[in-house]
C-alpha cells in the first residue's frame, strides 16, 4: 500500500506516486516549495524510487535501464535535464548532510549524461564525503574512472550540445530570441 495516498489539495506528501511529484516539478517553471523539496529528498533515499525518478529526468519513454545508461534510440530532452539539475541543486541546498548523497550522486550522473566526466567525478566525491558508504556513488565513480562514456554522447544526434557546439547561425537566433533588441552581427558561416 502506498503510504502517500493521492488527494486533490496539491500537498506534495500526498501525491499518488513519487514520479508524479517529480514530473510536476520538471514540468513547472518555478522552484518547488521547501516542503516539496523535503518530500523529493525523502524519495531519493530509496534506491528503487531514486532509479525511477532518475529515469524520468530525460522525458523519454524507453526502458529505465536504457535511460540510466544513456543507450536509448530517442534523444533526451536536454533542456529538461538541465532543469532537473537546477531543481536538484535547489533541493540539495535544503537537505541535511546525512541525506545529501543521493541528490549529489544524481547531479553527478546528470553531468555524466552531458559528457562532463570530471565534473561528475567531483559530485561523486562530494556524495562520498557526506556518506562514505553510499554504494551508488562509489559504483558510479568506478564507472567514471573506467572511462565509460554515456551512450548518448557517442551519437551526434543524441549527444548533449552546449551553445559553443552550435553553429553560429543557431547561436545568433538564440541570442536574438533571448534579447530581442540584440541583432546578430555579420555571420561568417
Amino acid at each position: 500500500m502506498n503510504p502517500l495516498p493521492h488527494n486533490q489539495t496539491g500537498d506534495p506528501r500526498r501525491q499518488a506516486h513519487p514520479s508524479q511529484l517529480w514530473t510536476n516539478m520538471l514540468e513547472s517553471n518555478d522552484f518547488p516549495t521547501d516542503e516539496a523539496c523535503a518530500t523529493l529528498i525523502a524519495y531519493f533515499q530509496f534506491p528503487h524510487i531514486r532509479d525511477r525518478l532518475m529515469a524520468d529526468i530525460p522525458g523519454i519513454n524507453e526502458p529505465p535501464q536504457h535511460i540510466l545508461f544513456a543507450i536509448t534510440e530517442t534523444a533526451p530532452q536536454w533542456s529538461r535535464i538541465e532543469w532537473a539539475q537546477q531543481l536538484l541543486i535547489h533541493a540539495y541546498t535544503r537537505t541535511s548532510p546525512q541525506h545529501a548523497a543521493p541528490i549529489l550522486t544524481t547531479i553527478g550522473y546528470i553531468n555524466w549524461w552531458e559528457g562532463r566526466g570530471s565534473k561528475a567525478h567531483q559530485y561523486m566525491q562530494l556524495a562520498l564525503d557526506t556518506d562514505p558508504g553510499y554504494r551508488f556513488a562509489r559504483l558510479t565513480d568506478h564507472m567514471l574512472g573506467a572511462g565509460i562514456i554515456a551512450g548518448w554522447n557517442t551519437n551526434k544526434n543524441t549527444a548533449y550540445k552546449t551553445r559553443l557546439d552550435m553553429p553560429l547561425r543557431t547561436c545568433n537566433m538564440i541570442r536574438t530570441n533571448i534579447h530581442p533588441k540584440a541583432r546578430p552581427q555579420a555571420s561568417i558561416d
